[in-house]
């Protein structure tokens, strides 16, 4: 009988077949162009607080520099989605990529905004300044976490948002330094401006915080408007609100922006306040119950 063959000595070095991924380019190069708005922020921010101490009319341009970045991000943002659920390219990479680019660029860059224009001019203690930006960078990444979490990929999970979502918090950020930088040592009351901005400004932040990681619920405005034929009426109001916007930009951003945030908690009050009660099985009403705020 022949003995069976024994087996060979196994080799050091084993190759092994891999599937190539594929990554959709465009919505790609779209997200990453959020992050390059993230990056080139910062570095203007950087400059900005060099100039503040000695020449803060140059620094009130940097800070504006960095603000303007965070709106042009914002729109590389809502592009970026659309296209991939467009092209039919939605992914799970594209999801995280997005929240990476979006913590930098409306999770650290409005935070690091806030602290290079209010730490040691603001009324607050320098450490309360950054323990707010800090709680900001926190809250922000949590949401950002349970966005990916909760979302999906297709259309039907981009109709709605839990929280404040960090682009429109990071918008009414920016859109408040816009008008500050605008009105620096222009009006006679710029420095009575300045004050009140830099006052308010952290508690602003805080709130916006807070708000990103609450269970409020928030519309999808680009979607909503996208979305399906619209009337006639609606583009000449659209024509008119972005005519508007343009003459009045320095103000208009941030009334839209604020707008969006508070509409948000007032809609959710609106509803407890106004809603009825559900008749029990005895006849008797319930009590309504609470929905967690967080």
């Amino acid at each position: 009988m022949l003995e069976p063959a024994r087996p060979g000595p196994r080799p050091l070095f084993r190759l092994r077949r891999r599937r190539v991924r594929t990554v959709a380019i465009l919505p790609t190069l779209i997200t990453l162009g959020n992050a390059v708005c993230g990056f080139m922020a910062i570095t203007y921010i950087a400059k900005g607080m060099g100039l503040k101490a000695a020449f803060p009319a140059a620094a009130g341009a940097e800070f504006e520099k960095a603000a303007y970045l965070i709106l042009v991000a914002m729109i590389f943002d809502a592009l970026d989605g659309r296209v991939a659920r467009m092209t039919r390219t939605a992914s799970s990479f594209g999801t995280q990529l997005d929240s990476l680019c979006d913590f930098l660029t409306f999770g650290t860059v409005p935070a690091f905004l806030t602290y290079g224009l209010c730490w040691e001019s603001s009324s607050f203690p320098p450490l309360v300044v950054l323990g707010v930006c800090v709680i900001y960078v926190c809250f922000a990444a949590t949401r950002l976490a349970r966005f990916n979490v909760e979302t999906g990929t297709d259309e039907r999970h981009h109709r709605e948002f839990t929280g404040l979502p960090s682009p429109a918090a990071a918008g009414v950020i920016a859109s408040t330094i816009i008008p500050w930088a605008a009105i620096e040592g222009k009006w006679a009351l710029a420095e009575t401006l300045n004050k009140i901005l830099q006052a308010g400004l952290p508690v602003t932040v805080f709130l916006l915080a807070v708000l990103m990681v609450s269970r409020i619920p928030y519309p999808h405005l680009v979607n909503k408007l996208l979305r399906g034929p619209r009337p006639f009426v609606t583009f000449v109001e659209l024509a008119v609100v972005a005519l508007l916007a343009v003459i009045f930009h320095e103000f208009a951003l941030f009334l839209g922006f604020m707008g969006y945030a508070i509409i948000g908690p007032a809609l959710w009050i609106r509803g407890r306040v106004l809603r009825r009660p559900v008749p029990g099985p005895g006849g008797a009403p319930e009590p309504p119950t609470e929905d967690s705020l967080f």
